[in-house]
């Protein structure tokens, strides 16, 4: 049989040290050169204090004093970075507050200073007490990211969920070590500290760095995602009225009409009478609420199918699949009596609308029937505004056919 020399624990804590020194140092170069969020300092202050607990841990011999400052320092890891993980989602619900984290590692702190001071040279009372609290920690720590809401969707949380379960059951071996030599003298502690047990405990710490860069950069990658979704809908949608912008209505309104049976949409155009009027008496701030008016009452009044979209101005568009003209009519007239139902309630003053009504023929592309609708909209202008006027298509001219009258008042 081989036999292996035991490892020299000061060597061994000299290499831990400095594993823990890269650790920290590099959570450190990421936070001071690329965007982080909150808890992120959390983390890295773990780092740093479990690096300076394993060099004090190198000056016990001359400084005893330091073992108690070594202990709280590596104590603190897994509430430090819970504190990290509380901030950095701090919208979920952990099932304690962060008050009972401090409470824990107080607690944990003053059971083993208690231990200690009994019999300082019982060491496998200190390292039992200090691998029970430990465990309790990280268990306890585990607890708390299974209740953070993003758990089952982030496959890096699962793994920091069973990284924190892993590092406990890797203390369970030295704690029943040490539990063997409770109250016994003994003159080689290797046994109890279980270099192997620390050298996976330091893996495992190097491990959750890396998810930790990682969780960094997945909330990165979703923040961008959610800036790109912005601003598609900047682009495609009109911020004011909150419908469909001109460019975006026609792309929609195409593919509708390329699922549609050839004939049977009808198309409106439509805007406020007198807009620059409602303009120069409500000033700018009133006619921006005229057009969120308008624009709210046709979309609580079209169907799901239906679309509408804002040209320009105080210009609208409707596309209504499957309409006729006669129903398309129908709907203007709704469309008005609503917006009036709106502006009593918004006690504004009173708004009247016109409408062009066309009937989109076989082969007919949008930009030909939104010019024919605009026309049968003039038309309505000319006649005196606040009415519907529908036009047919004969030979290269267009002939209106209906006009309407809206039960709105006009302005």
């Amino acid at each position: 049989m081989p036999h292996f020399e035991p490892l020299h624990l000061p060597t061994l804590t000299l290499v831990i040290g400095v594993v823990l020194f890269m650790a920290a140092a590099i959570m450190t170069l990421v936070g001071v050169t690329q965007r982080t969020y909150r808890g992120y300092w959390f983390w890295t202050a773990a780092q740093w204090a479990n690096m300076v607990s394993a060099l004090c841990l190198l000056l016990v011999t001359e400084h005893p004093w330091l073992v108690p400052v070594s202990v709280i320092l590596s104590l603190q890891w897994p509430l430090t970075m819970l504190a990290g993980m509380r901030q950095f989602y701090i919208r979920s619900n952990f099932r304690t507050p962060p008050l009972t984290d401090l409470v824990l590692l107080l607690g944990g702190f003053s059971l083993y200073i208690l231990i200690w001071r009994q019999n300082p040279q019982d060491a496998g009372a200190r390292v039992a007490t200090f691998s029970f609290v430990n465990i309790a920690f990280y268990l306890y720590t585990a607890w708390q990211v299974h209740s953070i809401r993003d758990w089952r969707q982030s496959p890096y949380l699962k793994a920091i969920l069973f990284f924190l379960i892993v590092a406990a059951g890797f203390q369970i071996p030295r704690l029943l070590a040490a539990l063997g030599s409770w109250g016994v003298p003994v003159a080689d502690t290797n046994h109890i500290q279980q270099p192997f047990v620390l050298i996976g405990l330091v893996a495992a710490v190097m491990f959750s760095v890396y998810m930790c860069l990682l969780l960094t950069y997945e909330r990165t990658e979703q923040d961008l995602r959610e800036s790109h979704r912005q601003l598609r809908i900047m682009a495609d949608f009109d911020m004011l009225t909150q419908v469909p912008n001109r460019r975006h209505f026609n792309e929609m309104a195409a593919q509708t009409l390329r699922l549609s049976p050839p004939g049977s949409s009808a198309l409106m155009v439509f805007n406020i009478d007198h807009f620059k009027q409602v303009n120069d008496e409500s000033g700018h701030a009133g006619g921006d609420e005229a057009l969120k008016l308008v624009a709210s009452s046709a979309r609580k009044i079209l169907r799901s199918r239906d679309l509408v979209g804002r040209l320009g101005g105080d210009e609208f568009v409707a596309l209504l699949p499957h309409t006729t003209i006669n129903d398309a009519l129908h709907v203007a007239d709704r469309m008005v009596r609503q917006v009036d139902q709106g502006r009593s309630s918004l006690q504004q003053r009173p708004l009247s609308l016109s409408f062009g009504v066309v009937q989109i023929q076989p082969g007919e592309t949008l930009p030909d029937a939104t010019h024919r609708a605009d026309q049968a909209l003039q038309e309505a202008k000319r006649q005196g505004r606040g009415r519907a006027v529908a036009a047919q298509q004969e030979g290269e001219e267009g002939v209106f056919t209906t006009v309407r009258t809206l039960g709105i008042n006009e302005a």
